[in-house]
């Protein structure tokens, strides 16, 4: 039985479909903490998904069982919710990008790969999981990591979230808590029951109180990246 380790979290896992097992190849663990649970998606599970995008085949369905479990498991048990972005690592420090599917978070963070070469490392390009350990926020790379297949089994505290929205001239500027609220509510996995949306309100209360935030206007080009990179590090190029 396959073992794993993401989001500092270890689990085994069956599978029915060799695509999962495969999706998750370098996050295998070999390491000697005990797993915290088992992981299995059911054909239940995968016909769930299927009434959810009935585009989809069944193999990359059960992918996605596979992480809404871990994901439900994190968020009640360890301080951790999925934030849909584009984190990417900087010297060290991970930067978060957020908007509507289509708005270019990604070219965005590609935009930065470009300006700081091999100083910036992609964490993950769709679905990094955030946690609060030890008093601070991380983000975590996962192997659900968007179309372009970009992620990074390691883990980064993170200096800033960025709301981004398309704009002819480039501009940002620090946003409230309460900008933010609801973009990063709109950007996880919303669970069904009392207890456990609790825990998510609880969470994103605790990491706009914690991280600075800030919405950014831009168009591609290499100016956008500067002045992001820039206002939110602290840093000259």
């Amino acid at each position: 039985m396959p073992r794993y380790k993401i989001a500092d979290v270890v689990f085994d896992a069956q599978f029915i479909y060799g695509y999962t097992e495969r999706l998750c190849q370098k996050y295998l663990y070999q390491g000697d903490e005990a797993p915290r649970l088992l992981i299995s998606a059911t054909l239940d599970d995968i016909k769930a998904e299927k009434e959810k995008a009935p585009e989809y085949p069944d193999n990359y369905l059960e992918s996605l069982a596979v992480f809404r479990k871990l994901c439900a498991y994190i968020l009640d048990n360890a301080d951790g919710l999925i934030f849909h972005s584009s984190a990417i690592m900087v010297d060290g420090k991970a930067y978060l990008f957020t908007a509507p599917s289509g708005t270019g978070k990604s070219t965005h963070a590609r935009l930065w790969r470009e300006l700081l070469g091999d100083r910036a490392v992609m964490v993950n390009d769709d679905k990094p999981i955030v946690r609060f350990v030890d008093g601070k926020f991380y983000v975590y790379g996962t192997p659900w990591n968007g179309k372009h297949g970009l992620d990074t089994n390691c883990r980064a505290e993170i200096k800033a979230v960025c709301k981004i929205s398309q704009a002819k001239e480039n501009s940002i500027r620090k946003a409230t808590a309460g900008e933010m609220v609801f973009t990063v509510l709109n950007q996880t996995v919303r669970p069904e029951n009392q207890s456990s949306m609790e825990n998510l309100l609880g969470l994103i209360d605790k990491l706009l109180g914690s991280v600075d935030t800030y919405v950014l206007g831009c168009n591609v080009s290499k100016e956008a990246a500067e002045l992001s990179y820039t206002t939110m590090s602290g840093e000259r190029l």
